[in-house]
């Protein structure tokens, strides 16, 4: 899906190119129960729900702005398969899940990573994105120390083309480090 087909603000969304690999790594085709921590316009959210309509996402955001956006989205693209919940993870959510989206995490990164080892069936993957290259690093470091397997790493970079006086130049996006990882048999 195209960023341009989201209702946007000045929450930040997850680019389209990000979210293509995103959600791939979260492996969704057998999935029936997805959770995106920190939805910001819903991107994820939205994406996962319209191409895999017999899951049940859960869509977690403690901004009232995202929230508006995130209500926005799933109305926009009629949605039904999605739960949105208020709120800051980790979170009381009953029943085993299949997959977790990290978009944001605020300062309960720790505990949000034992969140999702408790929530995640065995094998169940967990995707992460970040900006900054501490709390990646820490969420490296974290996930190896509970146990999750299968750690895969990748930077992505995006450039755009776009006008610059009478030619064109390819604009830097911000690099996104991506984690995608499984919780292991236990």
């Amino acid at each position: 899906m195209r960023n341009s087909e989201f209702i946007t603000g000045k929450v930040p969304i997850t680019k389209e190119e990000v979210r293509a690999i995103s959600i791939n790594k979260l492996d969704l085709v057998n999935a029936k129960r997805f959770i995106d921590v920190g939805a910001g316009t819903g991107s994820v959210t939205v994406e996962a729900a319209y191409h895999y309509p017999n899951i049940e996402v859960i869509s977690i955001e403690r901004n009232d702005g995202a929230l508006d956006l995130v209500h926005k989205n799933i109305e926009k693209f009629d949605l039904k398969n999605v739960e949105i919940v208020k709120g800051y993870a980790p979170i009381n959510i009953d029943g085993k899940i299949d997959a977790i989206f990290l978009g944001g995490t605020g300062d309960n990164l720790e505990e949000i990573i034992l969140w999702s080892k408790e929530l995640l069936n065995n094998g169940g993957r967990l995707v992460a994105n970040f900006i900054i290259v501490e709390t990646f690093n820490e969420t490296l470091k974290l996930l190896r120390g509970h146990g999750f397997e299968n750690i895969d790493v990748s930077v992505l970079n995006v450039s755009k083309l776009e006008r610059l006086g009478r030619g064109e130049y390819f604009k830097p996006l911000n690099p996104i480090y991506i984690i995608s990882c499984e919780r292991g048999e236990e």
